[in-house]
């Protein structure tokens, strides 16, 4: 079996191509920009002119593969945002010896069925949860002081129409949890059948003995509407006299800060992968009440650094509800507060959920992402098509 990956951007550091190489089973990475990890490829980050292009160079090389098994799409991050996308300039030997192609929400997929030698398999990774742009919509609608945009009318029809392809045409759709494989049943409960629950994985770890400050929030991510911060701050202001701090880490508009700040509220912006690991180790519980994601990278992060979770559904990481953490309803400000009161006020309870927080993290470590990935594709060739395996 041979795989051939279709990837704009350089999401997850490429993991997905590198476990497939690693398997013996990648025919092709196609993306717009990316280099093998060689001499070359070093030298050159280190010759840019700028700090940016230098990170840039860096976060598209990809280590492990080799050259010949990469092939540049410049125009690949910009076809997703053009009507019915364009062909992918996959080669006909590639065409020829493909088996399956695993696309980043069906990015290169049209047209790919007429192309693709009969028999062979195309499966979606589903990122995020089919709903955003509706989700991210009401939010606007219901925040305007935040100054977000919401989506227009003519980015809303092309992705419903992109979502509805993608759903129609794949033999398989990977989603990283279970709130992913809900939503896409929303669409229509037919969907549900392709759908195979591939978790993501974490590869941070941190030392067993950490200095927690006691009632320190943390939240961490590009501060957007979809990831709930405005739900963060309503449970903020109901905490004002308790003695809370809440810590915001990740970029923030000038609108944003403004609705954020208060005397209990620490805006940090940006930070290096070194403070981060620093405010993990320093924060008492992590909060992410978002409204639509795949699944957040922040909450399996957090738990390896054994912080106890306020989450809701659709922060896309599953853990048993009172264990590593506390699910919330979507919107509910009220409710933060009151978890985070839980956790907080009892400190045999918030040690207990820190070591099961630990543990539940161990489970999506990248090597079992990877093996899970891999039985995954197996499956996909092989006919599988279900949760169950059943063929």
């Amino acid at each position: 079996m041979k795989v051939t990956v279709l990837q704009p951007g350089a999401r997850h550091a490429y993991l997905q191509s590198r476990f497939l190489y690693r398997a013996g089973l990648l025919q092709r990475l196609y993306t717009d920009f990316a280099i093998a990890d060689h001499a070359g490829a070093r030298l050159l980050a280190r010759l840019a002119p700028t700090a940016a292009l230098r990170a840039k160079i860096r976060r598209r090389t990809v280590a492990e593969i080799p050259q010949r098994l990469i092939r540049q799409y410049p125009d690949a991050a910009r076809q997703n945002r053009t009507g019915r996308p364009a062909d992918w300039p996959i080669s006909s030997k590639d065409l020829a010896q493909s088996d399956l192609y695993f696309t980043q929400y069906y990015s290169g997929g049209h047209g790919l069925r007429e192309r693709a030698r009969p028999g062979a398999k195309i499966v979606a990774d589903v990122f995020t949860v089919p709903s955003t742009h509706r989700i991210v919509n009401a939010e606007c609608e219901r925040f305007p002081e935040w100054g977000e945009r919401p989506w227009d009318d003519a980015l809303n029809q092309q992705y419903e129409s992109f979502t509805h392809d993608m759903l129609e045409d794949c033999d398989a759709l990977f989603c990283p949890a279970q709130s992913v494989i809900e939503d896409i049943a929303s669409h229509g409960e037919k969907y549900r059948a392709k759908c195979m629950l591939v978790p993501y994985g974490s590869s941070l770890t941190f030392p067993a003995k950490v200095h927690p400050e006691s009632r320190r929030v943390l939240f961490a991510g590009t501060i957007t509407l979809r990831k709930g911060p405005q739900y963060v701050k309503m449970a903020a202001d109901l905490l004002a006299d308790a003695g809370y701090t809440f810590v915001f880490a990740g970029n923030v508009s000038e609108a944003a800060a403004n609705q954020l700040a208060g005397d209990n509220v620490e805006l940090l912006g940006h930070v290096s992968k070194e403070r981060m690991a620093a405010e993990y180790a320093r924060a008492d519980v992590f909060v992410l009440p978002s409204l639509a994601e795949g699944s957040a990278g922040v909450v399996l992060e957090a738990m390896s650094a054994g912080l106890p979770v306020v989450a809701t559904r659709n922060a896309g990481v599953d853990f048993t509800d009172g264990e590593a953490g506390i699910y919330v309803p979507e919107c509910d400000g009220e409710a933060i507060a009151h978890a985070l009161e839980t956790i907080c006020g009892d400190r045999d309870r918030r040690e207990s959920m820190s070591r099961a927080a630990r543990l539940r993290a161990g489970a999506y470590d990248h090597s079992r992402w990877e093996e899970c990935f891999v039985s995954s594709i197996r499956r996909v060739h092989e006919g599988a098509r279900d949760l169950s395996g059943e063929k």
